[in-house]
């Protein structure tokens, strides 16, 4: 059962890499952009942009579209 599992994972992973490298580089451009933008906004206002971590934003970006 566990090997059914990773392998069902396995193969979305795959599929969603797959459809990610197809994107059209200024789509995926532009959502960096707004991501960062979404990062050092509002209660992280005081956030220096260059002192961010792509960790630290992915973290504060978590919950966002759950707001829209």
């Amino acid at each position: 059962m566990i090997y059914f599992k990773y392998g069902i994972y396995r193969i979305r992973e795959k599929f969603i890499m797959w459809l990610v490298w197809r994107l059209p580089k200024r789509l995926c451009y532009w959502c960096g952009i707004r991501m960062c933008s979404h990062a050092t906004t509002g209660e992280y206002s005081n956030t220096v942009v260059p002192e961010l971590g792509m960790m630290d934003m992915l973290k504060r970006c978590e919950g966002w579209h759950d707001n829209l």
